[in-house]
Parts: structure tokens; C-alpha cells; sequence
């Protein structure tokens, strides 16, 4: 394991007889690189993964876990974050992290993560700290409430992004980090769309200013959900490095809305089933039991619940998935293709999410590890060389001195704080 923040190059394992074919790097006082030939995507081949894959060189991700070795891990984290009130819970983060990166293999190379506990519970505290006073401060007074929100609409953009440069700047494939850069002005306005939609949910919703402001608020996050999300894509993925290379992403937003219509469809289809299996569920146990079933009123809204999730979700990920990641390159000519197929994750959440219920949540690190194994193995990478092959450079550092320029993030700045849980 690689933790120190030196600079740092991949070095290619083909044989030493082989030509050596890199990707194109630019280096200190080298002229610019070529533009790389971008994949045409009018052709058969652009529509065909597997046949696109064929006449590249293709390399699918492996995910060599288990549910027992994860479930091990699982159970220490766990009673730990217990036993310790929540605060052991950043440093189960790290071994959860750290344990799904080394059993993703990309090329027989495991990936790794190297996050600082400490940071991840300092983002933590901080986010924790920012969501109970903005949701709480209009109890207080309505001047509190709005001095709240301008501090969220203020701090919240660069925690976001300081969660995203710490996720990325502590991931590493072959002892190279990935790393992650954007200007202020970028971040606020990707993030803008998001702190509006949170605006109308947890302050204009509950204001209590009447059905027909709640109705317009309702609709106008209906209508601005899906561009807030394609903004926030559109933001993490153009924005990621591995090494001195960049992430890019090309898709319009129009593609986040018909994504979420395909969800509104899964959705309304999930709730009529549920609908129907509750109330047959209901009658038959009411007459069993002579309508002495007070129980039902929590039970069945759980099971409605689980019914939604088990129908909508698979929809919904493999959607995103695929959207996102067949619209993504990194420069040298690498793309990537997902295909994760909905059956597969529908009847695994079907088959094995009731074995979660069945035995309290023991059985979830068997359940997650299974989900898992489908999510990462649907992804593939092509590459018009073998990336096993290929020679990225570290980024340069800032600054003035041997091997610094003002080329990519380096290690010199912090890694930022994570805020997700």
C-alpha cells in the first residue's frame, strides 16, 4: 500500500521487449500532446457494446469478495459504531471502503483507498452540524431560519466538493491516486440546482403556507430534481483525474428527466402492486384473525415500502449507471461500457432481501457483497492499447521547485473532508 502523498508514475508491465505504447502525457517543456481520436459513435460498434468491445481492447472490472469475509468486517464495524456512540463509525467507513477497493480488480490490479479516519469525522460532525441548525433554525425565528440558509447556500458547494476531491484523491489504481479539480465558480453553479430543490422540500414544504404554495413547490422540485442531478454528474465526472489525464462527460441534461420518467413509470406500476398485495394481505388477515389486527397499520406501510423499493431501485440504478458511464471518457482514447442488467439486480434484492428481514439484518453483508459483484462487473473499460500497458504520469505539484508546476492538485493541498455517511 501506497500512503505517502510523493509524486508518483504507473509504470507499464509489458514485457521489456515490447515497443512501449503509452497514453499521451504532457510533461514538463513537451509541446502539446496530440488530441486523442475520439471513438466514433455514429457506427454499429457505438450502439453494440460487446462488439465495440471486440475491436478494442476491452478489460472488465473482477470483484474477487466474498459475503463471509465481508460479513466479518461488517459485525466489527458495527458493534464498534455502537459501542463507541457513532464515532468509531468514520473509521468503519475506511475499512468498508478500503475493503470493496482491494477486491476490485481492474486489469488483476486491486484498487485502494487510503482515507484519514480523523477527516472523515470532521466532514461528518461539520455536515451533521450544517443539516440540524438549517432544519431547525425556522423554529427558532424566521430571521434565524433565513441566516441559516444563507450560510448552507454559502458553505454547502465547497463541503460538496471537498467531499468529492477527498473520495477521488484517496482512491488509487497501480499506486497512482485519482484526484479532482474545479474552480469556485463551477462548483456553486453545479451545486445551485440541488440547494433549491432542499429549499423547497424542508423549508417552503414546511412552512405550512397552504396547498397551493405546496403544490407549486412540489411540482417545481418534480420539475427540477432531474436537471439538479444531471448538473451534479455533469460536475463529478468532468472534473475527476487519474493521474495527469481528465475525466470527460458529454450528456445533455434531457437524458436525467427521461431517466426519471422511466422511475415514475417503475414507481407507479411498484405502488399498484403493493397496493393490491396490501389490501388482499389485510383482508385475509383480518379474517383470520376476527379483525383483531392493530398491528397492521405499521406493518403494512413497510411492506409497501419494501415492495416500491424492490421494483423501482434495480430501474433506477442500472439506468443511471449505464447513463452515465457510456457517456464518460478519460483522455488516451479510454471509454468505458456498463451493462448491468435490471433482471439480475431484481431478482437478487427479491431472493435475498427478504433473507435480510428474516434474520434482522444479519444477513445484509451477504446481500451487499452480491449487489456488488453485478454493479462492478458490469463495467468495462476500453482502451485502444492494452491499459495494462500504459504510462500515466502523476500530476504536477504547484509551486515553485523540482517536478511542481501548475498542472492538477498535486499532493501539497489537503485532501478535503468527507461528509457522506
Amino acid at each position: 500500500m501506497i500512503e505517502s502523498e510523493t509524486e508518483l508514475t504507473l509504470v507499464p508491465k509489458a514485457p521489456p521487449a515490447a515497443p512501449p505504447l503509452s497514453v499521451p502525457v504532457r510533461g514538463p517543456g513537451s509541446a502539446p500532446p496530440a488530441p486523442a481520436r475520439p471513438a466514433s459513435r455514429s457506427s454499429d460498434a457505438s450502439h453494440d457494446p460487446d462488439l465495440s468491445a471486440m475491436r478494442r481492447h476491452a478489460q472488465r472490472l473482477q470483484f474477487t469478495g466474498t459475503g463471509g469475509d465481508y460479513f466479518r468486517v461488517w459485525i466489527v464495524n458495527t458493534l464498534l459504531t455502537l459501542a463507541t456512540l457513532g464515532v468509531y463509525s468514520a473509521w468503519a467507513k475506511r475499512r468498508k471502503a478500503s475493503w470493496f477497493a482491494r477486491h476490485t480488480l481492474l486489469a488483476g490490479e486491486p484498487f485502494d483507498f487510503h482515507g484519514d479516519p480523523r477527516r472523515i469525522l470532521v466532514g461528518r460532525v461539520l455536515a451533521l452540524v450544517l443539516l440540524v441548525a438549517c432544519v431547525h433554525a425556522f423554529d427558532w425565528s424566521a430571521v434565524t431560519g433565513f441566516a441559516m440558509l444563507a450560510v448552507l447556500y454559502a458553505v454547502g458547494p465547497m463541503l460538496f466538493a471537498s467531499a468529492q476531491r477527498f473520495r477521488l484523491a484517496n482512491t488509487s489504481w497501480r499506486g497512482l491516486r485519482f484526484g479532482f479539480q474545479a474552480n469556485a465558480v463551477t462548483v456553486y453553479a453545479s451545486c445551485l440546482p440541488l440547494l433549491v430543490a432542499w429549499t423547497l422540500v424542508s423549508v417552503i414544504g414546511g412552512m405550512g403556507l397552504g396547498w397551493l404554495v405546496d403544490g407549486l413547490a412540489a411540482l417545481a422540485l418534480v420539475l427540477l430534481l432531474p436537471l439538479a442531478h444531471g448538473r451534479l454528474k455533469h460536475f463529478q465526472h468532468r472534473h475527476a483525474r487519474y493521474g495527469d489525464l481528465a475525466f470527460d462527460f458529454r450528456l445533455s441534461v434531457d437524458a436525467f428527466y427521461t431517466l426519471y420518467l422511466r422511475l415514475a413509470v417503475a414507481l407507479i406500476v411498484a405502488g399498484a402492486v403493493a397496493g393490491l398485495l396490501g389490501a388482499g394481505l389485510s383482508m385475509v388477515l383480518k379474517l383470520a384473525m376476527g379483525g383483531q389486527t392493530p398491528w397492521l397499520a405499521t406493518f403494512l406501510p413497510l411492506l409497501v415500502a419494501g415492495v416500491v423499493w424492490t421494483f423501482a431501485w434495480p430501474v433506477y440504478v442500472a439506468g443511471l449507471q449505464q447513463l452515465t458511464w457510456n457517456h464518460t471518457r478519460l483522455g488516451g482514447g479510454i471509454e468505458f461500457s456498463y451493462g448491468v442488467s435490471v433482471l439480475a439486480l431484481f431478482k437478487t434484492v427479491l431472493v435475498h432481501g427478504p433473507l435480510t428481514v428474516l434474520t434482522l439484518g444479519l444477513y445484509w453483508p451477504f446481500l451487499a457483497v452480491r449487489i456488488a459483484r453485478l454493479r462492478i462487473e458490469g463495467m468495462t473499460v476500453l482502451s485502444d492499447a492494452p491499459i495494462e500497458r500504459m504510462v500515466v504520469l502523476a500530476p504536477q505539484r504547484r509551486g515553485p521547485g523540482p517536478g511542481r508546476g501548475a498542472a492538477g492538485d498535486g499532493g501539497v493541498q489537503p485532501f478535503g473532508l468527507d461528509i457522506g455517511w
